[in-house]
Parts: structure tokens; sequence; C-alpha cells
């Protein structure tokens, strides 16, 4: 949440919203509002689209793109025929294809705007197809009685190809779509429909036929599918009926996934008007309601909304907005907002999804005529977001409908892009870091005895305050005799009832007073004090820390105290919200007596209490500097001690400052700030060792780094700084069958009280929800879009023999993933060397464990400017890197980073030798093979299990 909280500083300060690019989407935006709270839009359908790195307005307008058609800008990847070929349209996504072939070769086409109309496919008879957002519609016209009476009409076979699909029949709404082998949907299509070119009945629905429902003769398309062939069967009495109007128009359209609306109408139960197909005439792309009496049609409009990354956000409000663009009248009626279950191709009149709660009944009536003006209408959606909230939902689906399926005046026509418009904050964190100065720190937890009894001084009390949304919290600080709050005693107080602001991750401070704590140091507490901590933002708050009782000291006004002082130049005291210097900059810290004048000795600790490191001073009672090197960004604590000549120790002195951020890593596997990649390994006894890079390949003395023994079976993995604090993080999946990701403190150390589990937007059932347990491989490849601003981690999987691509999302969750080749890598190692040719896109190595090869898939560029995940997997591009590394004898691989200086990253493999196994540095190149391996690492390394 590292980009909204800078962009909620931004909004506070200037006072003006402002906008999160890094959270833009195709069809959202995220604004930092100045009170601090965010606010989400979501349309239905794309809005906009990136292209070679920049958003572009949406353009479906053809132009020609290398030897076939294409949009100029759209969502989706669709081409059409120039002419003189059979493949009519393919339409692409996930590096998967379905392509419709026509049976002739097709002339070349006339062009207007999106459309490519081939005339005379069929004597008398034009083709037509038109780019959509995401999908195309496609047309026959029979252009008269002569051309719908030739026997080619009987029934139109179209060729049909799919790769990497499996196409499927719903044989109820007559519908198909396209899905990958582990289930995904990637195209679909709506009912086939015909119908011809009669006007209705009545004067009144003739003024309004192109702007309403289907024709008066219309029928059914039937459609048969078989491996290779789609055909449709033209209804022959409305083809060649006498009362036919020519021309007839027979429609069947193609839909990706990325546009979700639809139509239930009660005229034709069984069928699909999947994103305004079939729907005859003109305005066929806009959605409606309500009842018309000239045909007695019933109609119902339904919409899917993205909300993924809501998950755990208080919202504060929600509108449902959509513009009316016309009506039966003037005259107001009732139209219902309502949540409703998923929809889908399939959904039709007689296959409705539930309509589970009604959000809101509104009144209205727009676009009649000049009196009542098209506009938009705002329906209240909260308790649709707060359930999707709760739920963590990836998206929203809600439902329009008239009150009244009887009234012809509740006949409405909508726009088919609302949108959704969600205020909402999220919940300040629950204080941490509980601390006092002078120092009551223990080995126990702080509500817990023994306590520490400090002499007659003031007392500062410090907690760390946090709000995912970033700006300004509060703290509220309550201090009170111990057994005494006012909630426990009927003669309780509090002594101290106080808010302080500070900057979201900051130490929030307050001072009690020694006066104060000797007020009450008889007050049936034994001079026993206890406190507590909550966080506050302008719409909720925390709970507090501690959750039972309080943090309690003892506090005895007749022993002095004299602390020790502390200043520094490049670190100064904190308590006032003052940064510091970068982290990894040394500081210096000097030591003062406090006033005593026989110290003799002081001991300090940075972040580290009891302190135990030692410095003398030259003469009793003097200071002495100190050099120290805070490692992380953010708040540490110098604890200091000074000693007497009679050995007598002052209370702890507890020093305050912060550490600035030093940016984005040096370098991609640097985890210590050397410029350096280092390693991390699981060795036998499950536990982590760090191994620091020395520049040459080789790594210094190894560190461990968590001795918990949790580490058995993991796989690990590091690239990519995910809590956008300028480290790189630890990912791993563990032997609890869960993602995990451990935030690094900047020496190579991981942080394990403050992991946090990766979370889903797939849930289990759909197809694309990864079961962690079943993840054989997993390596991160760093962020592969085109948004250097986002902070989020992308990953390549291997489960079973299939290779996944598992996109990250900001907030330490996986967007859903899809697979990007379906077999060939259950023997595979997958490697990470980021972008190992420099061409500005984020290569994959592949090692087969049988034979020992070792394959460099290099990374090419995606229609949005980042690396296409298929090219990862593409065996037409990948070459020959390395030769002879079985598993057999190399049992593990992997790469962190440029080791030997030279702008490429680099290899390590572990070669197992009789009764032991040693390390060897593979040199990269960025074209051809890797150099010839070195021995690096001589003996021990039999005993790893993993390596990053």
């Amino acid at each position: 949440m590292a980009a909204e909280a800078k962009a909620s500083a931004r909004a506070t300060a200037e006072g003006e919203p402002v906008e999160v690019t890094s959270a833009r989407t195709e069809t959202g935006e995220v604004h930092a509002m100045p009170d601090g709270t965010m606010r989400r839009t979501e349309h239905t359908a794309p809005v906009r689209v990136k292209r070679a790195g920049q958003w572009k307005a949406i353009n479906t307008d053809l132009h020609r793109s290398g030897d076939r058609l294409a949009p100029k800008a759209a969502p989706g990847e669709v081409t059409f025929s120039s002419g003189g070929d059979r493949e009519l349209a393919t339409f692409t996504d996930k590096g998967r294809s379905v392509t419709l072939k026509w049976p002739d070769p097709l002339p070349q086409p006339q062009l207007e705007g999106p459309t490519a109309t081939y005339l005379e496919v069929l004597p008398g008879v034009d083709l037509a197809v038109s780019a959509k957002l995401d999908g195309f519609g496609h047309v026959l016209i029979v252009k008269d009685a002569q051309a719908a009476a030739q026997p080619r009409l009987k029934t139109i076979t179209y060729g049909l190809e799919a790769d990497g699909l499996r196409v499927e029949k719903d044989e109820a709404s007559d519908t198909l779509r396209a899905v990958t082998p582990q289930g995904q949907e990637i195209f679909s299509t709506s009912t086939p429909r015909m119908w011809d070119s009669s006007s209705t009945g009545t004067a009144r629905r003739a003024a309004l036929a192109q702007e309403s429902d289907p024709g008066v003769q219309t029928a059914d398309l039937p459609l048969t599918l078989s491996p290779d062939t789609l055909t449709l069967t033209p209804d022959q009495d409305l083809l060649n009926g006498e009362a036919t109007t020519y021309p007839v128009y027979l429609d069947p359209n193609f839909n990706g996934a990325k546009q979700a609306w639809t139509i239930a109408y009660s005229r034709y139960p069984s069928t699909s008007y999947w994103n305004g197909a079939n729907w005859n005439g003109s305005y066929k792309d806009q959605p409606r309601v309500g009842y018309e009496k000239d045909t007695g049609g019933k109609s119902r409009a339904f919409f899917r909304l993205n909300s993924k990354g809501l998950g755990g956000v208080q919202v504060l409000s929600a509108q449902f907005q959509i513009t009316n663009t016309y009506s039966w009248s003037c005259s107001g009626r009732s139209t219902e907002l309502w949540l409703t279950g998923g929809i889908s191709n399939q959904t039709t009149w007689s296959k409705q999804p539930s309509w589970s709660t009604k959000l809101q009944t509104k009144s209205f009536a727009y676009g009649y005529n000049s009196s009542c003006n098209a506009r938009p209408v705002d329906f209240d959606a909260k308790v649709a977001a707060e359930r999707a909230a709760a739920g963590n939902w990836a998206n929203i689906t809600v439902g329009l409908r008239s009150t009244s399926e009887t009234d012809t005046y509740t006949w409405k026509r909508f726009n088919n892009n609302p949108k959704i418009i969600i205020s909402y904050n999220r919940k300040p964190n629950t204080p941490s870091s509980m601390q006092t100065s002078p120092s009551t720190s223990t080995s126990t937890a702080c509500n817990v005895a023994p306590y520490v009894t400090l002499g007659n001084t003031d007392v500062t009390l410090r907690a760390k305050i946090s709000d995912p949304d970033g700006g300004t919290v509060k703290a509220r600080f309550h201090l009170w005799p111990t057994g005494k709050h006012p909630n426990d005693a009927a003669d309780g107080v509090l002594i101290i009832n106080r808010d302080v602001q500070v900057t979201s991750g900051s130490m929030a401070s307050t001072v009690v007073s020694k006066n104060d704590l000797k007020r009450y140091e008889g007050f049936g507490s034994g001079g026993r004090f206890s406190w507590k901590v909550s966080a506050l933002d302008a719409h909720t708050s925390s709970g507090y820390t501690p959750t039972g009782g309080g943090c309690a000291f003892g506090f005895d006004s007749s022993r002095p105290s004299s602390p020790p002082g502390v200043t520094s130049t490049e670190f100064p005291n904190g308590d006032s919200g003052t940064w510091g210097a970068p982290a990894r900059t040394e500081g210096s810290f000097t030591l003062a007596s406090g006033g005593v004048s026989d110290v003799v000795k002081y001991t300090y600790g940075l972040n580290s209490n009891p302190p135990t490191t030692e410095a003398t001073p030259s003469s009793a009672g003097g200071s002495v500097t100190v050099r120290l090197t805070p490692t992380h960004t953010g708040p540490h604590i110098l604890y200091v001690v000074s000693h007497d000549g009679a050995g007598n120790k002052s209370d702890t002195q507890a020093y305050l400052f912060y550490a600035s951020s030093p940016g984005t890593p040096e370098k991609p596997g640097d985890l210590n700030g050397d410029g350096h990649p280092d390693l991390y390994a699981v060795d036998s006894t499950s536990n982590l060792r760090f191994y620091p890079g020395n520049g040459e390949g080789r790594f210094g003395a190894r560190m461990d780094v968590s001795t918990t023994g949790q580490w058995a079976g993991s796989l690990i993995t590091h690239r990519g700084d995910w809590t956008a604090d300028g480290y790189e993080d630890l990912i791993t999946r563990q032997s609890d069958g869960k993602l995990w990701l451990y935030p690094t403190d900047g020496l190579g150390r991981v942080d394990e009280e403050t992991r946090q589990e990766i979370g889903q937007f797939a849930t289990p059932g759909e197809p694309e929800y990864i079961d962690p347990a079943s993840v054989d491989q997993l390596v991160s490849v760093g962020d592969m879009g085109a948004d250097p601003d986002a902070a989020k981690v992308d990953f390549a999987a291997v489960i079973g023999d299939t290779l996944w691509y598992l996109p990250g999302y900001t907030g330490g969750h996986l967007d859903y993933g899809y697979p990007i080749a379906d077999t060939g890598w259950k023997n595979m190692t997958l490697v990470s060397p980021g972008d190992l040719d420099g061409d500005g896109h984020t290569d994959l190595i592949a090692r087969d464990t049988v034979s020992g090869q070792v394959w460099l898939h290099q990374g090419k560029p995606g229609p949005d400017g980042g690396t296409d995940p298929f090219s990862l997997a593409d065996p037409a591009t990948r070459t020959a890197y390395a030769t002879g590394l079985p598993a057999t004898t190399h049992p593990l691989m992997t790469a962190t980073g440029d080791a030997s200086g030279d702008g490429v990253t680099d290899l390590w493999s572990t070669h197992l030798i009789t009764g032991s196994g040693n390390l060897m540095f593979h040199p990269g190149r960025a074209t051809g093979a890797a150099q010839p391996p070195l021995l690096v690492g001589p003996g021990g390394w039999h005993t790893i299990r993993s390596i990053a």
C-alpha cells in the first residue's frame, strides 16, 4: 500500500484528490482524497488500454497490422482477414487463440470505422465483422429473396481452429465458450439469432423500433459444433418467407472475458444477449429494463464489476452510476438495483442468477425528449461493496429490473458501461513496538511480570502507529494506576487520556511527568502503572495494544533515575517525527552521563535490550562517541545504560531515531546493501541460512537467519520488493502448504514476526485458484508489467507438468493466474535471471533435470509494453545456455543477480561428489552459452535442500 500512502500524503498536503497511478487499470482508477480516505471507480467495461507502456484511449477503428486488420487500440486481441485467405477472424487472449474460417477465400474488405465488410462472399450475401472492446461482432447480410434461396444457405459451415483451447457448447442456450485445459474461460458467444428488416406494428412502436427491441420476424439460428467446424442452420421459413423483408441478418457474436453485461428478455427466454449480442436493430449495445406493451416483452439487465483489492476495507459509501439514455416517457417509474449471483454467456430469462438483495429503488425517467434529457442515475450500492470487502470478492454483479413488469411506462434503456464509485477507508493497524524511555522492556511480554521499576524521572510512552492508507493517524494513550482503570474499578482514574497525531508508520510518543506519577504512586497500586494504545483515523480505530490489561512498570520517586543522554547529527531524536539519514548509513552517536559525575562506563545496543556493548569515556563523567549503522528503514532504538564507579546502573535510555528509505534495491539479489547478490539456503536441519556475496561469485561466512526448524520442504525465492521498503522480500511456500512473504531487514535477516500470508483473489473451485501445496516449483520474476511504480511481484510456477504465470497484486495478493504452457515442465528446474540479455524484458532459464540441458527463454514485449508471459515458455525462442547439469549430479540451481560485475546475471548450482557436495559458479553471458563453471564452495553443500 506504499503507493496509496504516498498519494494520500500528497492529497492531504495539496487539498486535492491525487490519483494512485500504479493502481490504474483498463476498467478502474483509485484516488487518494484530502480527508485521508480513498475513492475507487470501476467500470463494467474497459475505458482505456495500455500500449507500449502508455495508457491510450480505446479506438476500435480498424487499420492494417502486418497482413491482417486489427483495431487501433482495443483490450481484446482480434484480427481480421485483409482479403485473399479464409481466416476471417482470430481472437487471442493469454497466448491462446480461436480462428473462425470462411469456406472460401475472402475478397478485400471495405473498411468503415471498426467494421470490415466483405462483399458478395456468396451471391447476394455480404459478410461484415466489427471489432468490439473485447471480441468481435459478425453478421451475414442476405440482401434479397434470390440470394436467400441458394442451397449454400441451407447450412453455413465455418472452419474452427482452437489453439490451446477446448470449445464447448451449452445445449440449453446454444452458446459456445472456449476454455483452457484447466477450465479458464477465454472467449464465449451469445445465442445465434437471425431477423429480417420488418418494422413493428403500431405507429407508437414504429417510432421506437430502431431504439428498443428485436424486429417482429426473428428466429433462432441453431448451432452445431464439431472439433473443427461450426455450423449454422438458418430458419428457412424466415429466410424465404412470403412476409420476409430483406435484408435478413444472421448474427453470431464472439466475446472475450473483459466485459460482462447481459439482458434477460422474456419473449425469447432461452436466448443469451451476452454483451448486447443478438439484440436486433439499432441501440443493440444498450441494456434495458421494464415492460413494453406492443410485444409483451419484459427485460432485465445485469452487470459485473471488478472489486479485487477491496478485501478488508471499511466501505464508507458506494454508488452504482448508470446513464438512462431513453425512457417510454418523461413520467417516472420505479427501477430497482439488486445484488445478484454471477452471470455468463449462458444467462437467459429462463436461467437468471439469484436476486439476492435489493439495494435501492428509485423512480425516474430520462431521455424521452428535451423535457427529460438523458442523464446519469446513482443507486446506493454500499451493501454490495461491503459484502465484497468482507468476502474479498473478485467482482460484484448487480441487476436492474422494474418494480412493475406490467406497466409499459417502466421501460427504460441505459448505457452499457456503468460504474461503481466506492469511498473506503482501511482500519488503522493495531499499534506495535510498545516502548518507554527510560526503557521498561524485559524478556517477557510487557503486561507480564517481572516489571522494571524506574526512578524519579519523566517517562516517555511510545508505540508504532500505522494505517494502510497512509496519511496522518492518531494514537490514543491511556495510562492508569495498575488495577484502577475506570472500566475495572469504581474509583478508577485515567492519569493520561491523550491523543497524539503522527504520520503513518511513525512512533507516536507522549511524556508522563514524574509529578503525575508521584501523585498516584500510592493509589492502591503499589507504585505500579499500566498503559495501552489504540490507533485512530477519521472514521474508525484499531483495537488496543495490548489486548488484555496494559503494559506495566513500577515507579519509585525516592530513587534517582539519571539515564544517560544520546545525541546524533545523522540520526536526531525521533520523538518529534524527525527522520535521519538513509538506512545503511553509518552515524555517530554521543553518549553522555546525564549529569552523573562518576560514570566510568556505558553499555549500549542498537535495537538490542539489555545492551551489552561497552564504551569507556576518557574521564569519569565524560561522554563517548560510538559509530553505528542502522540496517533498515523506519524507527530504531538505541538502548544505553551508564555505570558508576561502584557498579551501580542507571535506568536504561531508549533513544528513538528514524532511518529513511534507501530507495529501490541497488542491484537485484543484493540483500545486505554491499552491491553484490546474496544467497539464501535451507539446510538439512530445516533452518534458513544467508550467504553474503563477495562480488566474485563466492560467498562470505554464512549467517543463520532462522533457526526455528520450520523451513523443511520450503520453496524459497526472492526478486522484487513487494513491501516497498527498499529491500527485496523473501517469498516461500512452506510445509504448512501456504505462501508467505517475509520482509528482509537490509542485512539478509528475515522478519518472522511481520511475515504475511499471500492471498489470492481466486477462490477454491475456480480454475484460476492455485493450491499452494500443489506447487512443485516457484520463482519470483520481479514485476513483468509496464508500470515501474507498482509494488508487486510476479511469479512463474510449475504445477505437475504445467507452467503457470502468477501475476502479483499490490498488498501482497496474487491476481488471477493462468497457464503459459500446458505440458512439458514436470522435469524442468526454473531459474529466474531477471533481464539476462539486457533488452528490458524478463527472461527465464529452464534446466531439464534428466538430460541436464539448460535453456534460456528470452522474454519478448507484450502489447502493454511489459514482458509477454507466454514468451517465457515459447520453445521457438529458447536457446541453449548450458549442458551436462542433470539433477542427479547437480540437484539445485539458482540465479540471484550479477555476481561478477559484468552486468550479466550469473548462476549457481550444487554439485554432488562422493560423501559431500560443492557449490559451483556459472558466469553468465548476455548472448550465447554460459561460461564454464567454477568451484566456489568446496564441501558441505550436499546438506542443502533449497537455494535462492
